[in-house]
C-alpha cells in the first residue's frame, strides 16, 4: 500500500456525501475499493459492505460506519488538517480500520479479519441489526471505529431507553380554557417532574455522567386547532443507561414515576410507549484486547493509553449484547466535534491510528 494512499481513501470517502438513509453511493465506492485491494468483499441486502482476509484464528471484526449526519461540509485540506463531513464521525476510523488490516495483510498477518462499514449508525442502526439477525460468525474480538483519540481507547459506552408519553384530555373552546383540561400543560407538568426525577437520581455533589441515568426531552407535539384546548401532547424523551442499571430496571424506574405522577392527574390519561432500547456496555479494562491496546501504544509510539467511557451509544453496544465478544472503541479524532460545522482530524494523528491498529493486530495474533 502506498505511503500516500490512507490520506487519499479519507479524502475520498470525505467526498462522497453520505448521510444516514443516501449510502448507496458510498457502499458501492467501498465495495469496489476494499475489492481493489485484496479483500473478499459482499454487500448484503441493505448496504453493507464486508471485506475478508485471511482464514483461520483468531477471528476479528474490524466496524466502522460509512454514514453521517445531515449537512454537507466542504471538503479541503488546511496544513495538516482535513475537514469534511465524517472526517471525525466516523470516515477516518473506517479508513483507519480499512487501512490497517491492509497492511496487516501486507506485512503477513495470520487469522482473519472481517472489515465491516456499515449503513444507518447515526439513525436506527440499521446496517448492525440487519448484521447481527444474520451473521453466524463467531468473532474472537472487535474494534469498532469511533473517535477515541489516537492514544485513548473507549471501554464502555451507556446504554439508551427512548420513550414516548403521550397526554390525552377532553376538547373544549379555547374562550374557556378553565373548563378543560390542557394536554399541553399536562406534558409540561410531566417534564418537569421528569426534571426532578433526573435530578433525584443524580444526588447530591460532583457527579460522573458515565455512571448515572439522565433524561432529556428531545421532542414536543401537541394541539391541533388554534381556538381548541388540546386535547393530545406526546413529548419524546431520551434515557441514558449506565452499567450499572440494566435496561429492564430502568424501564421499571420509569413506569413507577409515571406511576405516581399519573395518580396526581385525574382529569388527563398518560401513556407511555417505549420505542428503542440499547443496552450499556463496559469492556473489562484488564481484557486481552485492552492490554493489547496499552502495550502497542506504547512500544509503537512511546505513549500511555488513556481508557476512556462515553456517555452515548454506538453499534458496539448491540453486538456487545449478541455476541459477549471483547470489544473497544477505537479511532483518531476528537468527538467533541461529533456533529458539528468544524469536523477536522489531524493527518498525522489518522496516520498514527493506523499504526497503532496495525500494532494490535499482530499482539492479538501473537
Amino acid at each position: 500500500m502506498d505511503k500516500r494512499y490512507p490520506e487519499t481513501l479519507l479524502l475520498k470517502l470525505l467526498e462522497i456525501y453520505s448521510p444516514s438513509g443516501r449510502e448507496e453511493t458510498i457502499s458501492r465506492f467501498l465495495a469496489d475499493e476494499m475489492t481493489r485491494l485484496g479483500f473478499d468483499v459482499k454487500v448484503d441486502e441493505v448496504g453493507n459492505v464486508e471485506g475478508r482476509y485471511g482464514r483461520g484464528k483468531p477471528k476479528v471484526l474490524l466496524c466502522g460506519h460509512m454514514d453521517t449526519i445531515e449537512g454537507p461540509i466542504e471538503v479541503r485540506k488546511r496544513g495538516k488538517v482535513i475537514f469534511g463531513r465524517g472526517a471525525v464521525d466516523a470516515k477516518s476510523p473506517l479508513a483507519a480500520l480499512i487501512c490497517g488490516a491492509k497492511r496487516y495483510a501486507e506485512d503477513g498477518g495470520k487469522g482473519s479479519v472481517t472489515v465491516l462499514a456499515v449503513v444507518d449508525e447515526e439513525g436506527k442502526s440499521k446496517g448492525m441489526k440487519h448484521f447481527l439477525a444474520r451473521s453466524k460468525e463467531r468473532y474472537d474480538y472487535a474494534i469498532f471505529g469511533e473517535p477515541s483519540g489516537v492514544y485513548a481507547v473507549t471501554v464502555g459506552y451507556k446504554g439508551r431507553l427512548l420513550f414516548k408519553a403521550t397526554c390525552r384530555t377532553s376538547p373544549g373552546h379555547a374562550s374557556a380554557p378553565q373548563l378543560f383540561e390542557n394536554a399541553v400543560y399536562v406534558a409540561m407538568r410531566l417534564i418537569e417532574r421528569l426534571r426532578a426525577t433526573e435530578l433525584e437520581w443524580a444526588g447530591a455533589g460532583e457527579v460522573d455522567l458515565f455512571e448515572i441515568p439522565t433524561i432529556c426531552v428531545t421532542g414536543i407535539r401537541g394541539g391541533a386547532e388554534d381556538n381548541t384546548v388540546p386535547s393530545n401532547c406526546e413529548i419524546m424523551v431520551d434515557v441514558r443507561v449506565p452499567p450499572s442499571v440494566t435496561i429492564a430496571e430502568m424501564k421499571e424506574k420509569v413506569l413507577s414515576v409515571l406511576s405516581d405522577f399519573r395518580a396526581r392527574e385525574g382529569r388527563a390519561e398518560v401513556k407511555i410507549t417505549f420505542i428503542d432500547e440499547n443496552p450499556p456496555y463496559q469492556e473489562d479494562p484488564n481484557s486481552k484486547l485492552v492490554r493489547a491496546f496499552v502495550e502497542s501504544m506504547r512500544e509503537s509510539k512511546g505513549r500511555e493509553c488513556r481508557l476512556s467511557r462515553k456517555t452515548g451509544t454506538c453499534d458496539v453496544n448491540d453486538f456487545a449484547r449478541r455476541f459477549r465478544t471483547p470489544a473497544v472503541v477505537y479511532g483518531p479524532g476528537n468527538s467533541k466535534l461529533d456533529h458539528t460545522p468544524m469536523e477536522n482530524v489531524s493527518v498525522e494523528e489518522f496516520l498514527d491510528s493506523i499504526d497503532v491498529v496495525v500494532a494490535v493486530l499482530k499482539r492479538m495474533v501473537a
